[in-house]
């Protein structure tokens, strides 16, 4: 039988066959080869007949699309992140990160702007116009559900996750997507302290939505792994860089010192917004440090 982890605890998967979930462990072999299981990963197992709960053993897991370590997570193919502009505040620097990882994977980004009635509608826009020439943009209320259906129609078929600081409302957004009865995803407040959110989520569960959509919701997914990489493919994090490539003076150019470059002169003309551009300048400084 073919089946998806959707969740597991100490040792234990649940297997998800498009009509029922069932408990079970993996194979003998997997273990002696140390062969890792990750939530979202599809995988052969068999329904075992001695025992009277349907537990299931795990025979072999199917070619992973792709996978993430932290959190440990397989065959995601659209990451949602989400920001609030306030309480806490944007920080764009660690949000264009998230983007620049899921670049770097494969993996389609989608921003969601959290507590959209927390600011006036020109702030909400001057967010949105950061990133609506580059990603997919919607802007939710979790107080009334506000924008969700909007969202629910971009991640509609997909393997999605939500990601970014805690506090902005991803558990409030998952629990406005999730339609199963009786199920409610613990919610968390921001400190006062410190102007960041608790964490809420203990372990990663993949939820069943509408139209073979899958919803993972994962604890402290605030960044992706970053290995160190070169500072010529950082430029090609970046889409609104990227589709510049080739029409600078030097094939090399970085975008910083260089005459004659079309991404500076976009940034002087307002097409390419300040913002992103300063986190491109932060990611290279960190690329350099990785360098040395």
């Amino acid at each position: 039988m073919i089946g998806r982890v959707v969740k597991g605890i100490g040792g234990f998967y649940f297997v998800h066959d498009g009509h029922m979930t069932v408990m079970g462990k993996a194979r003998g072999n997997l273990k002696r080869n140390k062969e890792l299981i990750y939530v979202g990963d599809i995988v052969d197992f068999d329904i075992d007949d001695n025992d009277g709960d349907n537990e299931c053993v795990i025979n072999k897991v199917v070619e992973r699309k792709n996978f993430l370590t932290r959190p440990p997570v397989s065959n995601l193919d659209m990451l949602v992140v989400v920001f609030s502009i306030i309480e806490p505040a944007v920080n764009y620097p660690v949000i264009d990160k998230l983007l620049a990882g899921c670049e770097r994977i494969g993996i389609k980004p989608v921003i969601c702007i959290s507590k959209e009635d927390l600011v006036d509608d020109e702030t909400l826009e001057s967010n949105k116009n950061i990133y609506k020439d580059i990603y997919p943009v919607v802007s939710v209320n979790g107080n009334t559900g506000a924008g969700i259906d909007e969202l629910m129609d971009i991640i509609r078929g997909h393997n999605a996750a939500l990601a970014g600081p805690s506090g902005v409302g991803k558990s409030t957004i998952t629990n406005h997507l999730i339609v199963e009865d009786g199920i409610d995803v613990q919610t968390g407040s921001v400190s006062e302290k410190t102007g960041r959110g608790r964490h809420t989520t203990r372990h990663v569960e993949i939820f069943a939505l509408e139209d073979n959509t899958f919803l993972y919701d994962t604890p402290g997914f605030t960044s992706l792994d970053m290995p160190e990489i070169d500072a010529g493919e950082v430029r090609n994090l970046f889409p609104e860089f990227r589709k510049l490539a080739g029409e600078c003076r030097y094939r090399d150019c970085v975008h910083i010192n260089e005459p004659d470059c079309v991404v500076k002169d976009a940034l002087s003309r307002g097409e390419i917004n300040k913002s992103r551009y300063n986190s491109y300048l932060i990611m290279m400084e960190e690329v350099k440090k990785w360098q040395k």
